[in-house]
């Protein structure tokens, strides 16, 4: 006589209603996890959905990883955060469908024991899958064995596989799943009705749970007064222009130049060049008017209003107070310092333009900022750096880490950073302490730093060992603000208006054409508020004719290298290429 529990009816009635306790069951272990990581996890310790998020973000092209980060933001990190929450809810359907079939099978024999053996074996698998295979390709190790926080991941590992586990079997074992595949249990169809209500009334409350967990860690941080901070910023701008004015302006006992200082300095190039030595951009172009109208970037960034680009759903909020920066590997005397003891050798301050290595022309990931720090040469020869040390090394509070040679780290220019704009880092910006190195681009300026390392190799970063530039120095950039792409802009007298940066090399020379290329002319350049580690504003009146304008724009650098007109992208060591904007001219 066949046993009914194996008729293919009845195993096919387990399998749906095992995979929907799967379901469940993982929705119930996401919970838990995502509300540890909201509510007692350490600073930088990621939750399982995020450190798959960052595995699959590693096996994702480079090309399409940058495109993403430019065109869509955080929309795209968060929407991938979305899609992982619900691959692991299919996954745990699908485990139950695996532990399911074994109970039919009666592989690991029948009743509670035979329920729970099944769910052991398969929770032992999630944990294989995410030890062994999530880990490593999130740059952990296998079993966590390269991260600094390996017993909480393995042991998170562990709870969650055991929560799935035992959920399913307390799923699995109820009146439903065996009404479901045909048993007689003797109860009434009003009992099993309450219960599957019940069972969709948990799913639904803990989907909700997740959401809201998950909306919580991705959810962008407070900005906090944004009217403040700007006008923080513009204070910041007038008092760098005072200060230029007080440089330039020579007192009533000293002797008169002999000629009026150009706006911005001749290089060495420029002094070779009849061309460019000549060239005087003229300072009273109508910026100030520009930026009454909104249609030119400021000089100084507002805190608010500074990009943001991170691996993380969640940045890590750093306690101040039991934070220490630890200073080893090849040192005379590996040095332990507190955030007040960084803080206090903190008072150099440098206006610096940063921009992200995925920023493509004309993009939104650049921002200049007047930073306060330490110089890190000054902590380097504190502890005794080794002159044979080759690369110094940044690990930080979320699991980066990244390096730049001995040489760039010892450069007066080079700050570990505890302030931005006057204000303390916001942590989205790397509180307690960040790096700022003028020359490369933002993805070596390393964020929430709290180990350096000096060491006797290349290191290789997070970035670096997919594909993205080591030394990573700035392309020559820019940026045309207005027109817009597609305005529709009357004939006549018209502007163009916009930014240009090119490292620590500054900015020389910016050109518009109106018709590709064929003529081009100088627009005016405003000076940079330091010389040459800012991005320089520029403007350029034309007249507007009927039909569509095609603006055209090329940079030269401090050095006289002018950007190739080849547009590249920004993989794998920046954007390059010469800006472009249409506009529609209408009758005015």
């Amino acid at each position: 006589m066949q046993n009914p529990d194996s008729t293919p009816v009845t195993v096919s009635r387990r399998l749906q209603a095992s995979g929907r306790n799967g379901a469940l069951a993982a929705l119930f272990a996401l919970f838990l996890d995502l509300l540890w990581r909201v509510a007692a996890a350490p600073a930088g310790v990621p939750s399982i959905p995020e450190t798959v998020v960052t595995a699959v973000a590693r096996l994702t092209p480079t090309a399409i990883f940058g495109w993403a980060t430019e065109n869509l933001g955080s929309l795209a990190q968060n929407s991938l955060f979305a899609a992982v929450l619900i691959g692991i809810v299919a996954a745990g359907a699908w485990a139950g469908n695996i532990a399911g079939l074994a109970i039919a099978s009666r592989r690991f024999g029948v009743g509670r024991n035979g329920r729970l053996l099944a769910a052991i074996a398969v929770g032992a698998v999630l944990f294989l899958v995410v030890t062994a295979g999530v880990f490593p390709l999130a740059r952990e190790g296998f079993f966590a064995a390269g991260s600094a926080n390996r017993g909480i991941l393995l042991a998170q590992a562990v709870f969650f596989a055991a929560l799935w586990a035992l959920a399913w079997v307390a799923l699995d074992a109820s009146p439903g799943t065996v009404a479901a595949i045909g048993k007689q249990t003797g109860q009434t169809a009003e009992n099993m009705s309450r219960r599957s209500a019940l069972r969709n009334v948990a799913a639904a409350g803990l989907t909700a749970g997740v959401a809201f967990l998950g909306w919580r860690l991705a959810k962008s941080p407070v900005a906090g007064d944004t009217l403040a901070q700007r006008q923080a910023a513009a204070a910041i701008v007038s008092r760098a222009r005072l200060d230029e004015l007080t440089r330039t302006v020579p007192s009533e006992a000293a002797p008169p130049p002999a000629a009026p200082a150009p706006a911005v300095a001749a290089s060495p190039a420029a002094a070779a060049d009849p061309d460019l030595a000549q060239f005087d951009p003229n300072p009273e172009a109508p910026f100030a008017e520009l930026d009454a109208e909104g249609k030119l970037t400021p000089p100084i960034t507002s805190v608010a209003d500074f990009y943001h680009v991170s691996k993380n759903i969640s940045d890590p909020v750093v306690d101040g107070a039991g934070w220490s920066l630890k200073i080893g590997g090849l040192v005379e005397r590996p040095l332990t310092l507190s955030y007040e003891n960084v803080v206090a050798r903190a008072t150099t301050q440098n206006i610096t333009t940063l921009s992200c290595i995925s920023n493509e022309l004309n993009g939104e990931l650049a921002g200049t900022a007047e930073w306060t720090g330490v110089p890190l040469r000054l902590l380097l020869e504190e502890a005794g750096v080794n002159p044979a040390a080759v690369d110094i090394v940044f690990r930080a509070a979320d699991g980066y880490d990244d390096s730049i040679p001995l040489a760039q780290a010892m450069h007066p220019r080079t700050l570990l950073v505890t302030a931005m704009n006057g204000e303390v880092l916001p942590p989205d910006h790397g509180f307690p302490a960040r790096l700022i190195v003028p020359p490369i681009y933002g993805m070596k300026n390393v964020k929430w730093v709290q180990e350096i390392e000096a060491v006797d190799l290349d290191y290789k970063g997070y970035w670096q060992t997919r594909g993205w530039s080591d030394p990573a120095p700035y392309q020559i950039w820019g940026r045309i603000d207005t027109p817009t792409s597609g305005e529709q802009i009357p004939a006549g007298s018209a502007i163009a208006a916009g930014v240009a940066a090119a490292g620590d090399r500054g900015i020389f020379r910016v050109e518009i054409s109106l018709d590709e290329g064929a003529t081009w002319a100088d627009a005016t350049l405003e000076p940079s508020l330091n010389p040459d580690f800012t991005w320089v504003r520029w403007v350029f009146p034309f007249e507007a004719t009927l039909g569509v304008a095609k603006l055209w724009m090329r940079a030269t650098d401090g050095e006289g290298t002018v950007a190739p007109q080849e547009q590249n992208p920004p993989l794998p060591d920046g954007a390059t290429g010469w800006p472009e904007r249409a506009v529609q001219v209408v009758t005015g």
